[in-house]
């Protein structure tokens, strides 16, 4: 016989053996043979585990702990000054920690909710004395509940959702972009550096900003583009997907409405998504006070993203429009109508076995986005523009992205003479973000 054909006679011999140890082996005695104490040391160690175990609220409903750690490591040069900051990123894509809860109620029917807790620390987005610019390197934001709600799904009727949460058209352009960079770089002041100070020519450092070049009046605050991105309290319903395609619709008291409508999918060899949104607000009650009497913005958002999935080339295109009706700021000066689009593109290929490398370049122009403060110097009109790209490396095994990027900023001022000429501004980042 062959010593292939023997290799099984010989692993069924040692089962065999091993059966008939087990049958005539003597039977373990009972905790009354072993004495009253016998069990001690196994309660004890059970007692330990469950004082250090965390727990769910019952057994009806699952829990789900994720988020993500983001850090960058920033060199910048405004033209005549230079420094290295750390910070995070922020406000609404800054490190966070998301608890996700969902129970079935009956086949095709769910209930859940979601909190999500944001760390603010180094938030290069929050103004006033903290912000940080060339004066000041640092920001000791705390932890905040960005969101906050519980919602009812049905498969085939759609979800509703209640509470603090992302509202219907949010984001609807910025996040077709399926590339993997849009976290680290998109067309918002999120991923870039608002509260830096502009400087003149002659080197003399303005107190506007750079935000107040890419300012949004439906929020009020320097976002640059998605300008209603942040969430608030209010009501939002979202379609089953069809097709690919979804539509959702939200409300918010005092008041504020939205309307949104999304595609994804694949069309002939290309990777394809599609987003478009609609904001009115009314409410006074958005996260930044505007100086103004009442508030009337609307805004439009429309974004693309195509890859080609043999070679990986893409492109991602967004367009915003922000209208304010002829709203008065306090000061008698109007509110401007604005227009901003961005433009990546680049290719995405797995050429490392760690993951795919994602090479892009992109631009934004800010059109008349001139905030308040901008607006009271006696600025009449502005041009904004962000010119950059990078690099970034996927490492699945650890659920991680490092990326290195570069921004550059240059803009136009009419109206004020002191800013007639202004530097401009470089940013260079490294930085890291690993998934939970």
């Amino acid at each position: 016989m062959s010593r292939r054909a023997s290799a099984p006679l010989a692993s069924a011999g040692l089962f065999a053996a091993f059966a008939g140890l087990a049958v005539f082996a003597p039977l373990p005695a009972s905790a009354a043979d072993l004495g009253g104490d016998c069990c001690a040391d196994l309660e004890e160690r059970v007692a330990e585990l469950e004082a250090t175990t965390a727990r769910k609220g019952n057994r009806k409903v699952s829990l789900t702990v994720s988020g993500y750690i983001a850090q960058e490591i920033t060199v910048w040069d405004d033209g005549t000054e230079s420094n290295v900051y750390i910070h995070g990123l922020g406000p609404t894509q800054a490190s966070h920690v998301k608890f996700n809860g969902q129970a079935t109620i009956a086949p095709g029917w769910t209930a859940g909710y979601m909190l999500r807790i944001q760390d603010l620390t180094g938030n290069a987005f929050a103004g006033g004395d903290n912000a940080i610019n060339q004066l000041n390197g640092s920001n000791n934001g705390n932890l905040n509940t960005q969101m906050s709600f519980w919602y009812l799904q049905s498969e085939s009727l759609g979800k509703l959702s209640v509470g603090r949460l992302a509202h219907a058209a949010k984001s609807a352009g910025m996040f077709t972009d399926l590339s993997g960079t849009q976290i680290i770089d998109n067309y918002t002041f999120l991923a870039g550096f608002p509260q830096f100070r502009l400087r003149t020519s002659s080197g003399e450092l303005s107190s506007l900003t750079w935000g107040q070049l890419g300012f949004c009046y439906t929020q009020g605050a320097p976002l640059g583009g998605d300008c209603n991105g942040i969430v608030m309290n209010g009501v939002r319903y979202d379609t089953p997907t069809f097709a690919g395609f979804s539509a959702s619709a939200s409300w918010g008291e005092d008041d504020f409405w939205e309307l949104a409508a999304r595609y994804s999918g694949e069309i002939a060899g290309f990777k394809v998504a599609a987003g478009v949104g609609y904001t009115s607000m009314t409410s006074e009650t958005t996260s930044f006070v505007v100086p103004a009497d009442h508030k009337d913005s609307e805004f439009f958002q429309a974004g693309a993203y195509v890859q080609h999935l043999a070679t990986g080339l893409f492109l991602h295109g967004i367009y915003g429009n922000e209208d304010n009706n002829g709203t008065a700021l306090t000061s008698g000066r109007l509110e401007p109508d604005s227009d901003h689009y961005y433009v990546k593109a680049g290719i995405r290929r797995k050429v490392l076995p760690l993951g795919a490398t994602i090479v892009y370049g992109d631009y934004a122009r800010y059109n008349d986005q001139l905030g308040p403060a901008a607006i009271n110097m006696g600025a009449t009109s502005s041009t904004l523009e962000r010119i950059g790209g990078g690099i970034a490396q996927e490492i699945d095994a650890a659920a991680m992205t490092v990326y290195l990027k570069y921004q550059h900023y240059q803009a136009d001022i009419d109206g004020i003479s002191d800013l007639d000429n202004l530097e401009d501004a470089d940013f260079v980042s490294f930085g890291g973000l690993i998934n939970f």
